[in-house]
């Protein structure tokens, strides 16, 4: 909404469904509508009723693409949604993305295994299986084939080390669908997103994100606990040559994907992979089809274009380049003490207040944002949910000075909050570099 109501050329109007009243969303909405679980029938008769006033519609939910909600609304309500088609919505399986990747991105898996549980006779036989896959990857990731969002992914060395133990996380897993076991990948991460009009294919600046829920990057993943720009395309860490190879790489894989010509169905948020540079090159950990929570943020509070006319652009296929400010972005998020601790009661219901960072902000000239997330507005109060409740954004010449105005932010909310100080920070982004440079050398030694 903050990005689109910056248009000069354009005033925008705001109809939106959610699953529950975000204070921010309900004040902003021209029309709002209530679905706790974003049923796309109710989201279809809502942009039905207002077809002849909305140009185009947005999402920010995987389960939406999954779903098929741009077919769904295009054919229903006559309204375009920016956002791929359900045939290229491959954050709906781990396993085909795996066997996508095979096909328009060589070099890009890691070494992976699919487990069908409608292939296994019997428990054991499954486990035998299993125990074949990880003789030859012997540190894996184990991940469910649906989307998680990042809760249900297994870790070696930090959700488990020993056989024993991934034994029984993939049995929890497999009980539930097909499980895809990885080569887990030694390197430092990065989000990638690109968006297309189905013809061209415009790279985004590389964004981090930090899943762990404790500070050094210890603890259990969740949705996510912040991220970071830098002021140029490519992160601190990284060499302009590897963003480079990166975006050069990717845009040959869209074409791969994308066929001959203009492909309606690849238009929006193409992709969103989550990037693993090692010592020997880049993998692609996963791919998802929307904006990365809370990577997005990021590029919406740094985009120097006209939102609205970019939207535009997608649609009528003339979406050459987005520019973007020489700034840095860092989302640290405000989240409940309990949240990604195990064991720890929820603190629902728990009144939260962001008056002080948000007036703060608005004297700050966009340099501080304030962003409810899960929280709900009832009887004039601001109500704790059990996930991330605020993102708290800083923007700057700098990385360094972007995360001072962003923890700066944070200890202006009220209630109880914890966030991970680390994050951008530049012990962090120095130890990334150090772990690179290792990892480089480690490879000439071999």
């Amino acid at each position: 909404m903050e990005a689109f109501r910056k248009s000069e050329r354009y005033s925008p109007e705001f109809y939106v469904v959610e699953k529950q009243e975000n204070p921010s969303l309900t004040k902003g909405a021209k029309a709002h509508r209530v679905s706790p679980d974003l049923d796309l029938k109710a989201i279809a008769r809502m942009a039905r009723r207002y077809h002849n006033r909305i140009d185009f519609g947005l999402t920010d939910t995987e389960d939406f693409v999954t779903a098929g909600g741009r077919d769904l609304l295009e054919r229903e309500a006559g309204v375009q949604m920016v956002c791929v088609s359900r045939d290229y919505a491959v954050e709906g399986s781990k396993a085909d993305q795996r066997i996508l990747f095979d096909r328009i991105f060589p070099g890009a898996n890691p070494s992976y295994a699919v487990f069908d549980p409608r292939a296994y006779g019997s428990q054991d036989e499954a486990l035998d299986q299993f125990r074949k896959v990880i003789s030859r990857i012997p540190s894996p990731v184990i991940k469910p084939d649906a989307p998680a969002r990042g809760a249900g992914v297994g870790v070696w060395g930090s959700d488990f080390d020993t056989v024993e133990a991934a034994q029984t996380f993939f049995l929890n897993l497999l009980s539930r669908g097909r499980v895809v076991l990885e080569e887990r990948v030694d390197g430092e991460e990065s989000s990638f997103h690109a968006i297309s009009d189905g013809k061209h294919f415009v790279p985004l600046p590389l964004t981090r994100d930090y899943k762990r829920s404790l500070e050094k990057n210890v603890g259990s993943l969740t949705g996510g606990m912040g991220s970071y720009r830098g002021p140029s395309f490519r992160l601190p860490f990284l060499a302009e040559s590897d963003w480079e190879h990166l975006a050069s790489r990717e845009e040959q894989a869209f074409r791969r994907w994308k066929g001959r010509g203009s492909n309606p169905g690849l238009r929006g948020i193409v992709l969103y992979d989550a990037i693993m540079h090692t010592g020997r090159g880049f993998k692609v950990l996963e791919r998802n089809s929307r904006g990365g929570n809370t990577e997005f943020i990021n590029l919406l509070t740094t985009i120097a274009d006209d939102f609205v006319e970019v939207c535009f652009r997608i649609l009528d296929g003339s979406l050459r380049g987005i520019r973007f400010s020489r700034e840095a972005s860092v989302v640290t998020c405000a989240v409940p003490l309990s949240y990604g601790l195990k064991g720890s009661a929820p603190q629902v219901e728990q009144e939260v207040d962001f008056s002080r960072a948000e007036m703060r902000s608005r004297k700050s000239r966009d340099k501080l944002r304030v962003f409810a997330m899960d929280v709900r507005f009832e009887g004039g109060r601001t109500l704790l949910g059990t996930s991330r409740a605020a993102a708290v954004v800083g923007v700057a010449d700098s990385v360094e000075e972007a995360r001072r105005v962003s923890i700066e932010g944070c200890r202006l909310l009220t209630g109880p909050l914890r966030w991970r100080g680390d994050i951008a920070s530049p012990s962090d982004i120095a130890e990334s570099r150090r772990h690179l440079r290792r990892l480089e050398r480690a490879r000439t030694r071999h």
